[in-house]
């Protein structure tokens, strides 16, 4: 079974984060607190939930290693389906609409 600190670093390879600086931003800690966290080191609830909520993860899945990791959301995204979404929230609202129109158009029977 992995250890909660396998659990994060799964999720951040798996959320495609490379660089702990930015991820130490986004949860307001020092870089060196997700080391030691990856390390099986002391972290708080409020920590693990605010770590859950901006890698869109299961709390259950990150602290007591039950369910998989997006079993929090409605339908779990495979990873490519994960990609598109990150890449949709790029886009601006119009070339949103074109690209899910064209998308619409492409699934449509010839």
């Amino acid at each position: 079974m992995e250890s909660r600190g396998e659990r994060l670093s799964r999720a951040i390879k798996g959320r495609g984060i490379s660089k702990m600086m930015a991820l130490a931003l986004d949860l307001d800690v020092h870089e060196s607190a997700i080391s030691r966290w990856r390390k099986d080191g002391p972290m708080s609830l409020e920590n693990a939930a605010r770590i859950s909520q901006v890698l869109d993860i299961s709390l259950d899945w990150l602290v007591l290693g039950r369910g998989e990791m997006d079993a929090h959301s409605a339908e779990s995204l495979a990873s490519e389906e994960f990609e598109l979404v990150q890449i949709a929230r790029k886009l601006r609202r119009n070339t949103l609409r074109r690209l899910l129109a064209l998308l619409d158009d492409m699934t449509q029977p010839p």
